[in-house]
């Protein structure tokens, strides 16, 4: 068990330093999301992402985004030395470097004013620079059809929340002197976590983390030190992280000899994904609802079978989760939430701003590179997908983009305007359809 000192020694060990300086600068295609065209005469709507360029959940998302031909722009706080920004609050439009645009989603992620550098320029107008950037992110998810934001209540209000609804939660503290928390636990072990943020920032892009440490009741020493979280140490079965996503639940369950280990020893975490219990999903969703929350990232113990709840974190990372269980359900989620938004608020927006994308954009997806189909639930999409099959081409489809193409087309077929040019899908399909299968039964194809 590591002694209490390990907990805030952890600003001084070089192994929790991490290095996200950006590596390369983003060129402008990769900036928006797709190939920039000539300027516009009327703003594009899009997506807006707001992060820095070390956020590899985004560049997931933008990916998935680019290849359902939802426009995305991106600005990162570590990359804004030559950004050249515009916002016209009137029409609720921004021109970001030469491009105009009216943002439709925003999700303002890991934009840290403290990543930004400002060089030899001095104290003061350095400060003056990041809280204007600050201040600008602000700007920026204001005048957005929807936002999503990372702000959260404080983790004690997020636990009086949880049992308000009788949802249990560990015994927690918030001291200044860890003498009095070995006299308010009886527990013999107690976890030890910092009251903000895992991460500080002494220079741009160089992180230090402070991550959770468990400790024995019995060794925490007397004397001031800096707030900290105390809670105590439940035993438990299992160990969940729950990603919500508009309404979407995607669950893993997480192994791990440490607290720190999805960030000091990735490769040893052990993660596969779970069908979340009942009472794990009515707890998630009945905390997103009354925190107001469209994505978050639910952590919860089991024990006994009944959920512990410990924490959610509006800006969660999900990659890492993904990559130990070689898949991509939280990125798939998390892009389809943004497309369903975007089209949501492009629907409703003025003739003035170029709706920009056509509805065989909007139907048709690609699949994986070779001899895959392209698909789109008109005429001759179905009919180039059944000559594809009859000349024993593979006529497979990308899963991932059957499952991201599938809400919008049902939006499509189901519109007033377009409505009548389809018939109803053909019977009924069974619960274990495939993308695919579901994508084209909409279609009126048989699978």
């Amino acid at each position: 068990m590591p002694e209490i000192e390990s907990f805030v020694s952890q600003l001084a060990a070089r192994d929790r330093v991490f290095d996200v300086r950006p590596r390369l600068a983003l060129s402008p295609q990769r900036r928006t999301g797709r190939t920039l065209r000539a300027p516009a005469s009327r703003p594009l709507p899009s997506v807006l992402l707001l992060s820095r360029s070390c956020d590899s959940e985004l560049d997931s998302v933008q990916d998935l985004l680019a290849r359902a031909a939802v426009p995305v722009a991106r600005v990162n706080s570590d990359e804004l030395a030559e950004a050249n920004l515009l916002i016209d609050p009137t029409n609720k439009t921004i021109l970001l470097n030469g491009r105009w645009m009216a943002p439709t989603a925003t999700w303002l992620r890991h934009f840290s004013v403290q990543a930004i550098d400002g060089g030899s320029i001095g104290p003061a107008p350095e400060l003056f620079l990041r809280s204007s950037w600050h201040a600008t992110a602000d700007q920026l998810t204001a005048i957005s059809g929807i936002s999503i934001l990372p702000r959260r209540p404080p983790l004690l209000a997020q636990l009086m929340l949880a049992q308000r609804n009788q949802i249990a939660v560990p015994r927690t503290i918030v001291t200044t002197d860890l003498g009095h928390a070995r006299q308010a636990f009886s527990c013999p072990r107690l976890v030890i976590k910092a009251v903000d943020e895992h991460f500080v920032e002494a220079e741009p892009g160089r992180l230090t983390g402070i991550f959770p440490t468990v400790v024995e009741r019995r060794a925490l020493p007397d004397g001031p030190g800096p707030p900290v979280v105390v809670q105590e140490y439940v035993e438990h079965d299992a160990e969940l992280r729950v990603y919500y996503a508009a309404g979407r639940i995607t669950a893993y369950e997480v192994g791990k000899d440490s607290p720190a280990d999805p960030w000091t020893d990735p490769h040893g975490v052990r993660v596969r994904p779970v069908e979340s219990p009942a009472a794990v999903e009515t707890a998630t969703r009945l905390l997103a609802s009354a925190m107001a929350l469209r994505f978050g990232a639910f952590d919860f113990l089991l024990r006994g079978g009944a959920p512990v709840f410990l924490e959610v974190n509006p800006d969660g990372d999900w990659r890492w989760a993904e990559r130990r269980s070689h898949t991509t359900l939280v990125s798939l989620a998390a892009a389809r939430m943004l497309t369903e938004l975007h089209h949501e608020t492009r629907q409703a927006m003025p003739r003035t701003v170029d709706h920009g994308i056509k509805s065989l954009n909007l139907l048709a997806f690609l699949s994986r590179p070779s001899r895959r189909v392209v698909l789109a639930p008109t005429a001759p999409g179905p009919g180039a997908w059944l000559f594809s099959r009859a000349i024993g081409f593979d006529e497979r489809i990308d899963e991932r983009l059957a499952m991201l193409t599938y809400p919008l087309c049902e939006r499509l077929i189901q519109a007033p305007a377009t409505r009548a040019f389809f018939a109803p899908p053909p019977g009924t399909l069974p619960s274990t359809a495939t993308p695919q299968d579901r994508l084209l039964h909409l279609a009126g194809r048989e699978p």
